[in-house]
């Protein structure tokens, strides 16, 4: 009688909680499932969770209320809804994730990478508006795939765009680009196989809104010269990662430096914290200002340097309000056109 009730408690758990499990749309992939498609290799992995981003008010600041800002965009579309209309595309619905990668030295002045987009999409009415605004400069096959070079108005950035499949876009450079589409088809290996690399990403909250890995630190930063006021040794940094979430109307997440130097870990902690501390000596007569860096906290360990922080959406407004005004009044006024005469 006993294993009956429970059985049927458990039925009746699962019940209740299917319809609070949101239903992945055809194709849906999480950031973490995408991996697979990279190729192996990069030295920076990183990732975003396009649906939680689009849901963000400066989403909509950004594309949709300065959408006649972009100088491009406002060329091909008169508004947002005219986009979604000839593309088929409503980014807030359609884009679910977004993969991004960097392969090679970041001391290089053309990084070779690619970036992969998960989202819903018709190829042949979004393939004839790319051609409609000359998007393209050339097309070539590549296996069973068609590569388009995309229109770049400085010649040395040799870009590329392929439908992957039918739930995926990649871009990139050449090389990266046809290593995809050969993992896509069954050949080559995959950043899960980076070793170096996936044991940083492994460690991190892969479900959350961003998220990032750097594992490689450049020697030019390891080597700089440390001294003066502000001493800081970075020699032993060997890698980077970072994630940001936005739950509760808050925004929270953490920076983290690996560096097996516990000494100079302790000694750069203390110095932002002291950096911090006069910061809040200025802030007395703003508020926000306070509020932020009270929402930031440092700290070190034999291992790395942590900054986390928690900062509510409203404060992140108000600051960027602010620095968009400091910036607009550094701008100085137009002059005015000279009158002409008959």
């Amino acid at each position: 009688m006993k294993k009956k009730v429970l059985a049927l408690t458990l039925v009746l758990v699962v019940l209740l909680l299917l319809p609070a499990c949101k239903k992945k749309a055809p194709g849906q992939m999480s950031s973490e499932a995408m991996l697979a498609m990279v190729p192996a290799g990069p030295v920076m992995l990183m990732a975003f969770n396009f649906q939680q981003f689009a849901a963000l008010d400066l989403f909509d600041n950004m594309i949709k209320k300065d959408w006649q800002k972009n100088a491009k965009a406002g060329k091909a579309f008169k508004d947002y809804q005219d986009f979604v209309d000839k593309t088929g595309v409503d980014l807030q619905k359609d884009v679910y994730a977004v993969v991004g990668t960097i392969y090679g030295g970041f001391d290089s002045e053309n990084p070779e990478g690619i970036g992969i987009v998960n989202m819903k999409y018709d190829p042949d009415k979004l393939l004839a508006v790319l051609k409609q605004n000359q998007v393209f400069t050339a097309e070539e096959k590549y296996r069973d795939r068609n590569i388009y070079t995309l229109k770049n108005e400085d010649s040395r950035k040799d870009m590329r765009l392929a439908f992957l499949n039918k739930s995926n876009i990649i871009f990139g450079t050449p090389l990266q680009v046809k290593k995809a589409i050969d993992l896509n088809l069954d050949k080559g290996k995959s950043v899960l196989q980076t070793a170096s690399l996936m044991k940083y990403v492994d460690k991190l909250d892969k479900n959350s809104m961003f998220w990032l890995a750097v594992g490689n630190i450049p020697e030019k930063i390891k080597n700089a010269p440390a001294g003066g006021m502000m001493p800081v040794d970075l020699s032993k940094a060997e890698a980077f990662t970072a994630f940001m979430d936005y739950k509760g109307k808050t925004f929270s997440g953490e920076f983290r430096l690996i560096s097996y130097n516990e000494a100079g870990n302790k000694q750069i902690a203390d110095m932002l914290n002291g950096l911090k501390s006069l910061g809040a000596m200025g802030s007395a007569k703003d508020p926000d200002l306070a509020q932020l860096l009270n929402g930031i906290q440092l700290s070190s360990a034999a291992d790395h340097i942590k900054l986390t922080f928690s900062l509510s959406e409203e404060l992140m407004n108000k600051m960027s309000a602010k620095a968009k005004d400091k910036a607009n009044a550094m701008i100085p006024p137009a002059e005015p056109a000279a009158a002409t005469g008959e």
